[in-house]
């Protein structure tokens, strides 16, 4: 390779020195976008310089690329007195040296491209063309030099020698044994099987070896992945053992994201060289044939990802059931997501790290070490200063602008770290899911020993590093051991503790739509809550971690056994309590007034309860429902004097309590909700429907007024149209409206795909309050609705236009009919419907008066 030629593809040729290309500083960088020069170059290294006039002073990151392929990633980091930002003294880390691999290149001829990392165009000066004199080896020469080998390995006095005889050995292997397997394969040959039968070819000693090591390592078969979401990246150095444990666990807790793993060998010197021969499918072997680093590992696994999406596990890691989809399902969630990381557990089952803090002098602290892995502190998502790079998942653009792990950190510790503060600089979040769990066997790989001689002893050089880079972030974090549970979540700007009687359950009613979407505007606004389901403290499974996922703290048994018991451990962190729903507000407003003094309470009213039962009296007739109904209105009227802002949902309730709340602590706030209209058209929808909740009683009477009394009208005007009644908690009376036309269908797991097979909703409500979710939830779906003016009670809906209104029987079938038959008026109703929803419902219009609400409290 020495003897090759190094040259510019413009014409310029290479002198055996360093061959520079002007004898002269380089220009000030005046360009408006990320530029670069190529200056000199040898055989062997190549020198120049990069910046971001934008960013001076961010050191970039350089690709080398031979023609369409990428050989390695550096940072511009060097220092150059020569180079000045726009307008100012010359001076910047922008510099680069980059030692060409000569072991990657053996071809004739190399066009090589010096690029900046993300960007399609070259350097100045680049490309560049490198001529080999020396064509790739025949067979013939490698027959010729394996009993030179051989000789040399037997005339060896040391280990030292041998390293130097098998090492180059082992990476030649290591590099062509995946293409041996890949290609057995495809001729239908078993992997295993036909490593075995090559290596006895050879060496009856090695085929013995070989067969021992499939017997005990069998065949591991992952799901192809022709267009992977998730690049998983393992580096590893040895230790195979738990490498293939790791790739065992991934099978075990298979993912519903498709995914594919690259394995990175850093020049194992173990079974490692053979991963080829036991692995199959979405799964990728890459070897280095010298010993890099973990930086170097991972940098070069994100080179040849596939994913949108790249996930950086440690090989002595187990992964557990749903880990990657709960970290890919964050970044759905949570749009401005930069990093997700995973909670971490020893092998015994204690936390490792549930989210890390890093301390002003940029000394870390894993969160959450030695606690029960269910322990309601660690079991939410939530910003957090870092997370170990044992499980992290980033965008794979993010991480390429970035420039990967920064070299500067090499070999390893602190480019987890460093990277989370970087990525948070560029405005994104870095999060902890702790819905992704995988036991971590800490010091595997590195060892445990900081002040050793292994490669954990740069965990101490590297800190310095980190903190002098950072510590005009870290001059805002606390000192170490202060306050860690403030330290923990940077940010927020308000603590509330959120009591409902249950856990929610959005499928199943409007409430807990509300109770979430409430929540999440909050969350919003900087505000941190805590969830307390008063009147049933078990923790509900997948309803409550349905909140978690979504960084809300849940309070449950057996951490605590009573919302009294919260309030006399934890009252005292609270600045607000949101009251949900009119029974939660009488019953603990009086207590919350004298057990937390500070807190300002905030009561939503979800509907007036006194209001729909003095109309169920008035349908019913019933004196019982009628003095209910008084005793119940003296308790809300109680609630609303003690709380410090109300809430209601339509503008129809905030004139009715006008007179009861002044006008400074009512607010008119509905719910979060999104459009989502389905895609099948007016011809492929067929049927009508009603959708609810069968514990409230006003949907009961709803459907059973529907099929006594409007289905009656609605037959002869729509023969055979089919009504299908939706919904949890049927009562038993509804086996007897089941007809040919009247369906039961009951709870529908999925609310989208079922709504998007009917024409029209029904909303036939004959009493009530509030905002009805029904109604919102038809024409976020883009389903027209016919509802009586009880169901579309201060939504400000106009009739004809966004909603067809009706009340009786034969005004409901006709409204039924009109709609449903005419497709211009159910076009047209289902645009407006889905406008008002964006208007009315939209994230912006909630966050909104949520502020307002904010600003009132304060």
């Amino acid at each position: 390779m020495n003897s090759g030629t190094l040259a510019l593809l413009r014409g310029l040729s290479a002198p055996a020195s360093a061959a520079p290309m002007a004898d002269k500083p380089a220009p000030p960088a005046g360009a408006a976008q990320p530029h670069g020069t190529v200056e000199s170059w040898t055989d062997t290294h190549v020198w120049g310089w990069a910046i971001d006039p934008a960013r001076p002073h961010e050191p970039l990151s350089v690709e080398l690329w031979d023609g369409e392929q990428l050989i390695l990633r550096t940072r511009a980091d060097l220092w150059r007195p020569d180079v000045a930002p726009p307008g100012g003294a010359p001076g910047l880390l922008c510099g680069f040296n980059i030692a060409m691999p000569q072991h990657l290149l053996i071809e004739a001829r190399h066009i090589l491209h010096l690029r900046i990392a993300g960007q399609g165009e070259d350097l100045a000066n680049s490309p560049l063309v490198l001529d080999n004199p020396k064509p790739p080896l025949r067979w013939e020469d490698v027959a010729a030099l394996l009993p030179k080998l051989e000789a040399r390995a037997a005339a060896a006095t040391s280990a030292a020698e041998m390293r130097d005889v098998v090492g180059p050995v082992m990476a030649t292997l290591g590099a062509m044994l995946p293409r041996y397997t890949q290609l057995a394969a495809q001729a239908g040959e078993d992997r295993a099987q036909a490593t075995i039968d090559l290596a006895f070819s050879f060496s009856d000693r090695l085929g013995t070896i070989l067969q021992d090591f499939c017997a005990r390592y069998p065949q591991l078969s992952f799901p192809d992945a022709p267009d992977p979401e998730v690049s998983v990246i393992i580096p590893v150095h040895g230790k195979f053992a738990y490498t293939y444990q790791c790739l065992a666990s991934i099978l075990k807790a298979l993912p519903r994201t498709g995914f594919e793993v690259i394995v990175v060998d850093d020049a194992s010197m173990d079974e490692t060289l053979f991963l080829p021969s036991v692995i199959s499918g979405a799964v990728l072997y890459l070897r280095s044939p010298r010993n890099g680093g973990f930086i170097a590992s991972c940098n070069a696994g994100a080179a040849a990802a596939r994913g949108r999406y790249l996930l950086f596990l440690n090989n002595d890691t187990e992964v557990r059931d749903g880990w990657l989809d709960a970290l890919r399902d964050t970044f759905a969630e949570v749009p401005d997501a930069g990093l997700v990381g995973s909670k971490l557990i020893f092998p015994d089952g204690s936390v490792q790290e549930a989210g890390g803090i890093v301390w002003r002098l940029g000394d870390g602290w894993n969160y959450g070490r030695g606690s029960r892995p269910d322990d309601p502190r660690i079991s939410y998502m939530r910003d957090v200063d870092y997370v170990s790079g044992a499980s992290i998942m980033v965008p794979r653009p993010v991480f390429d602008a970035l420039g990967g792990f920064d070299a500067h950190y090499s070999p390893a510790y602190y480019e987890d770290t460093d990277l989370a503060f970087r990525i948070r600089q560029r405005g994104l979040r870095v999060l902890y899911q702790p819905l992704s769990e995988l036991v971590h066997h800490e010091g595997i790989t590195s060892g445990t020993d900081v002040k050793g001689t292994g490669a954990k002893r740069y965990q101490l050089v590297n800190g310095r590093k980190f903190f002098d880079r950072w510590r005009d972030a870290l001059s805002r974090h606390r000192l170490n051991g202060d306050e860690p549970e403030l330290a923990k979540e940077r940010g927020i700007t308000r603590r509330i503790l959120f009591i409902d009687e249950t856990t929610p359950t959005p499928q199943e009613d409007a409430g807990s739509v509300a109770a979430v979407a409430h929540m999440r505007a909050m969350q919003a606004l900087g505000a941190k809550i805590t969830f307390v389901p008063a009147d049933n403290m078990a923790h509900l499974g997948t309803l409550t971690q349905a909140l978690q996922r979504i960084g809300i703290e849940c309070l449950h048994h057996p951490w605590y056994w009573s919302l009294e018991e919260v309030i006399r451990k934890r009252g005292a962190e609270f600045d607000t309590v949101f009251l949900h729903r009119f029974v939660n507000a009488f019953k603990y407003a009086g207590l919350i007034r004298s057990a937390m003094p500070q807190a300002r309470i905030i009561y939503s009213v979800a509907d007036l309860h006194h209001l729909r039962l003095e109309r169920e009296a008035a349908i019913t007739g019933s004196p019982a429902i009628a003095k209910e109904a008084a005793v119940v209105k003296a308790r809300e009227v109680t609630a609303l004097s003690m709380a410090d802002q109300v809430i209601v949902h339509s503008t129809h309730e905030a004139a009715y309590l006008a007179g009861a709340v002044a006008e400074d602590r009512l607010n008119v706030i509905p719910w979060t909700v999104k459009a989502r209209p389905g895609a099948a058209s007016f011809a492929d929808r067929q049927g009508i429907t009603y959708l609810g909740g069968y514990r409230h009683t006003p949907n009961v009477d709803a459907v059973t007024f529907f099929v006594e009394q409007v289905m009656p009208h609605l037959r002869p005007l729509l023969p055979g149209i089919v009504f299908r009644i939706a919904g949890s908690h049927m009562p038993d009376s509804f086996h007897r409206l089941a007809a040919p036309d009247v369906h039961l269908e009951g709870f529908v797991p999925q609310l989208g795909p079922y709504l998007d097979r009917q024409r029209l909703m029904v909303a036939p409500l004959r009493y009530g309050a509030g905002v009805k979710g029904k109604v919102l939830e038809s024409l976020a779906h883009g389903v027209p609705c016919v509802a009586t003016t009880m169901a579309a009670e201060g939504m400000g809906l106009t009739h004809a236009e966004d909603i067809a209104l009706a009340d009786e029987p034969r005004a409901i079938a006709e409204a039924i009919a009109w709609l449903y038959q005419d497709e211009a008026a159910w076009q047209r109703l289902r645009a407006n419907g889905l406008a008002y929803v964006e208007r009315t419902c939209g994230d912006d219009a909630i966050n909104s008066r949520f502020k307002t609400l904010f600003d009132r409290l304060a």
